[in-house]
């Protein structure tokens, strides 16, 4: 395409690409440049496979000696380059890895959080006999499954692209945080009409008992499990653990709702020898709605969270632009537009979940000379160093072309 194209030829040690037409043998050596990280990289196949015949240049080997130095020292500095560069892609790789073990590990506490969470709920609800606790359970139940969800998106975002997914999974992130978001959503909704029926049904009674002692143990439980994935929510900076946050939250502030209520009800005695209250609670039949009207009032505020990340995901799923990057990618280009004189450019950009996917088209003048592809390869250097992305959450495409057809 062009003058010059960007080429992502991302080739496997094991997969069986580039066979030759000939006589259909895979061939041992491929040099593929991936433009996620900008790198180079030599993958050299089988060790037990044939040799590929290269054909030897005699002028090149019968060179005088002083001009075999010049060549020397380039290699020895371009091998140097590629060394660093490797050390590099080695170390950022050994950061994905860490903190992708470590968001696994973190969903996985949320998840069994919520097990022991869902077990102690169906078992007490039985044993008090309170179908309001069993039923509580069941709902944690629910989000085990959703946290099991989170755990396999996680293992799967950072794999590398294959055959079948040849852009990678990091279309899942937003496929299962939207899912989550809206089932978060759909319960408080469900909350917050249920009380409303109650309201207008005349309330009901609420009992102290067991579903006291049942909410302030859930309560500190999920205050413990808010905090924590809080935290890492903050150093990871990882979208699965910000729903399981969220959702942790909606549990907190629920029985927090709850132990109000109970509350009330439970200091009411003391507060009539104070301001002599009782009567006229009696008479208005206040407490019947103390429970469903801070119910609803919850839930109508808890409610706003999941429904600004299912937005977000959605935004994600159907490629919108993010606004800060396509201003960002905007400046860099005007900059290196004036430095090296480029006649137009094009840019794309969307996002996915964490990973960002950014293409640039340069159209270059006419009288543009290039003396060698590193010269094309420093200036997306420049390009990724100045988007300041991790490389791993990056897929960078470049291209420079001298026909407007191909912006």
């Amino acid at each position: 395409m062009g003058l010059f194209s960007c080429i992502n030829d991302k080739i496997s040690n094991n997969a069986n690409y580039g066979k030759s037409v000939r006589d259909n043998v895979v061939r041992d050596n491929n040099i593929s440049y991936n433009l996620r990280h900008s790198k180079y990289q030599l993958n050299t196949g089988n060790s037990n496979a044939k040799a590929t015949n290269i054909p030897a240049n005699s002028n090149i080997r019968d060179s005088k000696s002083q001009d075999s130095k010049p060549n020397d020292l380039a290699s020895s500095i371009e091998n140097v380059k590629f060394q660093k560069i490797k050390k590099q892609d080695n170390e950022i790789q050994q950061d994905s890895n860490a903190a992708s073990k470590k968001e696994q590990f973190v969903l996985k506490v949320s998840m069994f959080s919520a097990l022991v969470l869902a077990i102690f709920g169906i078992s007490f609800g039985i044993l008090v006999k309170s179908n309001a606790v069993t039923f509580d359970g069941f709902v944690a139940l629910v989000s085990v499954g959703l946290g099991l969800l989170s755990v396999i998106t996680s293992r799967y975002i950072y794999k590398e692209d294959d055959d079948i997914f040849q852009y990678g999974y990091v279309r899942f992130e937003p496929m299962v945080n939207l899912f989550k978001s809206l089932v978060l959503a759909f319960v408080c909704i469900y909350a917050f009409i249920n009380a409303i029926q109650s309201i207008v049904n005349g309330g009901y009674d609420v009992e102290l008992g067991g579903a006291v002692i049942y909410s302030i143990f859930a309560f500190l439980f999920c205050t413990v499990l808010f905090y924590y994935t809080l935290f890492y929510v903050k150093i990871l900076e990882s979208d699965l653990i910000k729903v399981d946050n969220t959702e942790w939250k909606i549990d907190c502030v629920l029985y927090l709702g709850a132990l109000i209520a109970f509350g009330f009800i439970y200091f009411l005695p003391y507060l009539n020898s104070i301001f002599s209250i009782d009567n006229y609670v009696k008479q208005a039949n206040l407490l019947r709605y103390i429970d469903p009207a801070l119910l609803a009032i919850l839930s109508l505020m808890l409610c706003v969270s999941p429904i600004r990340i299912a937005i977000s995901n959605l935004k994600d799923l159907i490629m919108v632009a993010p606004v800060e990057l396509d201003s960002k990618i905007t400046q860099i280009m005007e900059k290196l537009s004036l430095e090296f004189g480029f006649s137009d450019y094009d840019t794309h950009v969307a996002k996915s979940g964490r990973f960002y996917m950014v293409e640039v088209n340069i159209l270059t003048h006419a009288n543009f000379k290039v003396s060698s592809i590193q010269e094309l390869d420093s200036i997306r250097e420049k390009i990724e160093s100045y988007l300041d992305i991790p490389s791993y959450k990056i897929w960078l495409s470049v291209s420079f072309t001298s026909n407007p057809k191909w912006l």
